[in-house]
């Protein structure tokens, strides 16, 4: 259990990664594993690299990105008391007998500033049962995306883990920031990485109520599809259950989506009834075509799709095979940037990477509407 009101301990931890430059310590660790863009490492890579650096580093690095545990002796050797301290005190650090670790997290340098998240679960430092996942890599992309907006007052990160989008926002300059979190197992999380850079902003439990300038949400769909696969769902269920909560824009407001899919006829039903929605104006930016079975080889990342195809019924597998122009079984996943506001424009954008007037480029255009 964390404990983010133990705010003179959640200092003490921050002063202690200043001090260190831990930011910079883990990019230049990170660009001598060869390992640079990477949110989490290559953990035997890194292990195995060790032995070839400065020792308080490798300590450093080993327990509070690889999670790692370690001994008593060891913490007094590299770490004050009073660090000591305050990372038991904020259950940054927890004792299993002899030997103390992180409790399957890590602290993230990222955007200059840090932040607790989960570890890949390909880790060996992870056991089976832990939950916690760590951030997805579209993260960085929206950071960007909130960096690029103009500086307003109301923000809402929506279906949060562990509040970075809204840290972000914060450090940019948006000052009504509330948080609604994907589960009530994140709000620790989001609470601590507030406290641990010094922001400010409020934990939504329930319905959101305000209006805002810019809502933000990384993988809302994909994610939820993860944590509830053995579960009857649909994606055209998915997508609509995002309706609501475009109509908390303020007219002059944008909401900023990073999605996934893999092109079933519901979900391209689903588009379209949102484009259909009076008064939004939708655009759709592709960033990503993969193939599924890179999301399964780098199956540490959050947005994995290990068993996709659990969730649609045959026919959209058909479907989705036959229209993304998959051969020997290979299938596409697609990533995309999807920008809502109320501006008026007669510009047509359609949902998801399948059909862009503006393109006839099949690099762009997927398929279409009328299959």
């Amino acid at each position: 259990m964390f404990h983010a009101h133990h705010t003179e301990a959640i200092k003490e931890i921050r002063k202690w990664l200043n001090e260190i430059s831990y930011s910079t310590l883990n990019s230049r660790m990170m660009q001598f594993a060869d390992q640079k863009g990477s949110l989490y490492p290559d953990f035997n890579l890194l292990m195995g690299m060790m032995d070839r650096i400065n020792p308080l580093f490798a300590f450093i690095f080993s327990v509070f990105r690889l999670g790692q545990p370690t001994e008593r002796s060891h913490l007094d050797n590299y770490l004050s008391s009073a660090v000591i301290d305050a990372l038991l005190e904020t259950g940054l650090l927890e004792q299993n007998g002899k030997y103390y670790r992180m409790p399957h997290v890590c602290i993230l340098p990222l955007g200059g500033m840090y932040f607790v998240t989960g570890l890949p679960n390909v880790y060996p430092t992870v056991t089976r049962n832990c939950h916690y996942k760590p951030i997805d890599h579209s993260v960085v992309m929206m950071m960007d995306e909130i960096v690029s907006q103009p500086v307003e007052t109301d923000f809402l990160e929506y279906y949060a883990d562990y509040g970075i989008l809204a840290n972000v926002a914060a450090a940019k300059g948006f000052k009504n920031i509330q948080i609604l979190p994907k589960h009530a197992d994140y709000i620790p999380f989001i609470k601590i990485n507030l406290a641990l850079n010094h922001h400010e902003g409020e934990v939504v439990t329930k319905n959101v109520t305000n209006v805002y300038d810019l809502i933000v949400c990384v993988h809302q769909s994909v994610t939820k599809k993860n944590e509830t696969r053995n579960h009857d769902i649909s994606d055209e269920k998915e997508i609509i259950q995002l309706f609501p909560i475009f109509h908390r824009l303020k007219e002059t407001g944008q909401a900023c989506w990073i999605l996934e899919s893999i092109g079933t006829m519901h979900e391209i039903m689903a588009n379209e009834r949102l484009k259909e929605v009076d008064g939004f104006f939708v655009q759709s930016i592709v960033l990503q075509k993969m193939p599924y079975q890179y999301f399964v080889s780098v199956n540490y990342v959050q947005t994995l799709w290990e068993k996709q195809f659990e969730l649609v019924s045959c026919e959209f597998e058909d479907y989705a095979r036959k229209t993304i122009e998959s051969t020997d079984g290979k299938i596409f996943v697609f990533t995309q940037l999807l920008k809502i506001n109320k501006r008026k424009n007669d510009e047509t954008f359609v949902l998801y990477p399948f059909y862009n007037p503006k393109y006839t480029d099949p690099l762009y255009n997927f398929a279409s509407l009328t299959v």
